[in-house]
């Protein structure tokens, strides 16, 4: 696995070292239990590009030619202890379900197509289409939703500061997923989901947006908020999103 990068302390690259031996061992175990049905093992999201945080999840992607639960028994209380040690989160996956899987979460396997890493097998994502219209639809629905859950969240947590870090964190990676399908729409290339984020900030040019974003940031690495910060944060970012499916919705008319 990559060195973390972008500020990352030396309890993520602890992190980072526990979690790449758990991931050995799953697809160790996978490959004895599965034999033939296990055609792919996928490492995506943040764990991929070595920017795995303390609250990140670690997305694991299965490919499976059938789903055997006998088989599947042998991995169960592995895969257990792996979710509650280090958040392995599995997706199984059915061969014939990939290409409905590409087009009903456009968005998700955008954002997985351009971080991923193969553990094991051959690499099912990284020729996968992804259709514009459909992506189009999709970042619609996820940005509108986005809009409205934060502005939940900020009725629900903002009187209790020492929460909107972790809802702040747990916002970021859709977020930038968002904004990495808007960029790759307009024909923009990025390094990253989280450049991303920060270029179509940067480019609305509104001071609010701009400064929750690099909130982001910190609330994934440090887990912590300036204070009165946080708040604030959850609305601007809920304008965001609402302003980017606008932008979405104007180019598209």
């Amino acid at each position: 696995m990559e060195q973390a990068l972008d500020g990352a302390t030396a309890a993520d690259a602890e992190r980072l070292a526990t979690v790449e031996a758990v991931l050995a061992e799953i697809v160790r175990a996978a490959d004895a239990a599965l034999g033939a049905d296990l055609l792919s093992v996928l490492l995506f999201g943040s764990a991929a590009e070595g920017r795995l945080r303390a609250r990140s999840d670690v997305n694991v992607l299965m490919l499976l030619r059938a789903f055997d639960a006998q088989r599947i028994a042998a991995l169960r209380e592995l895969l257990r202890l792996a979710h509650a040690a280090a958040r392995v989160e599995v997706m199984f996956l059915l061969e014939d379900e990939l290409p409905v899987a590409a087009e009903l979460f456009a968005v998700k396997f955008n954002d997985i197509r351009a971080r991923h890493r193969v553990l094991h097998g051959s690499d099912p994502v990284q020729a996968l289409p992804i259709d514009e219209a459909e992506l189009r639809r999709r970042l619609r629905e996820v940005l509108l939703n986005l809009a409205i859950r934060l502005r939940e969240r900020y009725v629900l947590v903002s009187l209790r500061e020492e929460q909107l870090p972790r809802v702040l964190a747990e916002v970021a990676g859709p977020l930038r997923a968002s904004a990495a399908a808007l960029l790759r729409l307009q024909g923009k290339a990025c390094a990253s989901p989280r450049e991303a984020l920060e270029t179509v900030a940067a480019a609305t040019r509104d001071a609010a947006f701009v400064e929750a974003v690099a909130l982001l940031a910190q609330a994934r690495q440090q887990q912590s908020l300036p204070s009165g910060a946080g708040g604030p944060a959850l609305l601007a970012l809920s304008r965001l999103a609402s302003h980017l499916r606008l932008a979405l919705e104007g180019a598209a008319s």
